[in-house]
């Protein structure tokens, strides 16, 4: 019985060490040969494109900053006459570490006309001219009259006398255009331009005033921007950004730009004269880049009858509006943004202060996305005052061919998911987005769109 026990425990031991083998074996059987590798940290820094602007009256004299000057040409109270010359130069530094290029521009802000000795109208924009000279033919130690310009008797034309892009004539090494001339402006490196106003000697008693009440007056701005230049490398070359545009900072250029299909930036605040009309299949960006674009005269309707808002889509444009900007109408003039012909204007952000309304459709879709709406001239009807903050051309909404579709965005006293603008309960807000009120210390209910 003892040999019997003992057998069996043997057994069962060797049993469970047979167990264990294979277990052993199984496991090393999945036992694959590893390794591993891994990045050390990995830092990616914004570059800087910083373009520094100085400018001096005198030669010799001291350098000024740009911004905000305005005795760049006279101070004020400056008569012109035949002859009359006035050179300003301009010290343009890449202050950055980014390649850039640059252009300047001027363009005419006010205009007022005059009376001349014969009794006419005329305009000092008809008789003063414009030229520069870049540094390597500039001797900025010589008189106004001594100065060989490259560009010469340039004339105010159409509000827009000069857009005149950086040339370097000196410096070879750098990418050159067809014309052996450099294209950019390299980090740390300036240059002077010389830029002359004056009214020529030819000019006679056309541009005499009759009296000092008749006289004519311009007054115009000296815009510098500049953008991004293909020099730097991307894994794929340096033509990333050779479609890079130049910021927008007058009105013809804005229109040009957004017609042309171009992400627009706005370099400075603007005041449009007329609607500013994006037209055909041409798709677009406007970035307000904070600025402001505000009308001080009448637009509504100015140069046709469908001119109703500062911006307006036609003819099947896409427009997207960002960059947290202001779009403030005129009080008792016009909308802030329409949409019209089947176009389609998406709003992300920005604030819209109208008449009436803020955005209309006539035909087509505006997708509102975020921004700030209000009116300040309101329906005269006060049971309806606010309720037309958003609206659409009621025939086209109701069969389909007007939309807004709002998605975010805040509303003064106006509810965009129930207004009147199109009846009784009319609801813009889209299907899985809700309304939120906050009450204002002034009694103003603002309405905000965010998801459910």
């Amino acid at each position: 019985m003892e040999n019997s026990k003992s057998t069996k425990r043997a057994l069962l031991t060797s049993v469970l060490a047979l167990l264990m083998c294979v277990t052993m074996l199984i496991g090393a059987t999945f036992a694959w040969f590893t390794d591993t590798a891994s990045t050390g940290v990995n830092k990616i820094q914004a570059g800087n494109l910083d373009l520094e602007v100085q400018y001096r009256t005198t030669a010799g004299g001291d350098w000024k900053a740009l911004d905000n000057a305005a005795d760049l040409f006279g101070a004020e109270g400056t008569l012109f006459e035949p002859g009359h010359t006035r050179v300003v130069e301009l010290k343009i530094k890449n202050a950055g570490n980014l390649a850039l290029k640059y252009k300047i521009g001027m363009n005419v802000i006010s205009e007022t006309a005059g009376t001349n000795k014969d009794g006419n109208p005329y305009k000092l924009s008809n008789y003063l001219k414009v030229a520069t000279s870049p540094i390597q033919q500039y001797d900025p130690n010589a008189g106004p009259h001594d100065v060989s310009y490259v560009m010469e008797q340039l004339i105010f034309v159409k509000g827009n006398v000069l857009a005149w892009e950086h040339r370097d004539f000196a410096n070879f090494e750098l990418d050159k255009d067809e014309n052996n001339r450099v294209l950019n402006l390299q980090p740390g490196d300036a240059g002077i331009l010389g830029i002359k106003v004056y009214m020529p000697e030819t000019v006679g008693n056309e541009a005499n005033a009759i009296s000092t009440e008749k006289a004519a007056s311009i007054n115009f701005g000296l815009n510098v921007v500049a953008t991004q230049y293909t020099v730097e490398s991307d894994s794929y070359g340096t033509q990333y950004d050779k479609d890079a545009t130049y910021p927008a900072v007058n009105q013809a250029e804005l229109t040009a730009l957004l017609n042309g299909g171009k992400i627009v930036t706005l370099g400075k605040d603007i005041a449009p004269t007329e609607t500013i009309t994006v037209s055909g299949a041409v798709k677009s960006t406007l970035d307000l880049n904070g600025k402001e674009m505000a009308n001080t005269t009448d637009i509504w309707e100015h140069n046709g009858a469908y001119n109703w808002s500062l911006v307006s889509a036609q003819n099947g444009a896409n427009l997207t509006i960002t960059g947290n900007g202001t779009f403030n109408a005129k009080a008792n003039d016009c909308y802030a943004v329409d949409v019209q012909d089947g176009s389609t204007v998406t709003i992300e952000n920005g604030i819209f202060n109208g008449n009436i309304h803020a955005v209309y459709v006539q035909k087509g879709t505006a997708h509102i996305k975020g921004g700030f709406y209000s009116v300040q001239q309101k329906y005269p009807d006060s049971a309806k005052a606010d309720e037309f903050v958003l609206n659409c051309y009621d025939a086209n909404r109701a069969n389909g061919t007007a939309k807004i579709i709002v998605t975010g965005g805040t509303f003064v006293n106006f509810n965009p998911a129930d207004c009147q603008a199109e009846g009784a309960g009319t609801n813009f807000v889209a299907e899985g987005y809700k309304v939120v009120t906050e009450t204002q210390t002034n009694g103003d209910v603002w309405y905000t769109v965010v998801p459910k």
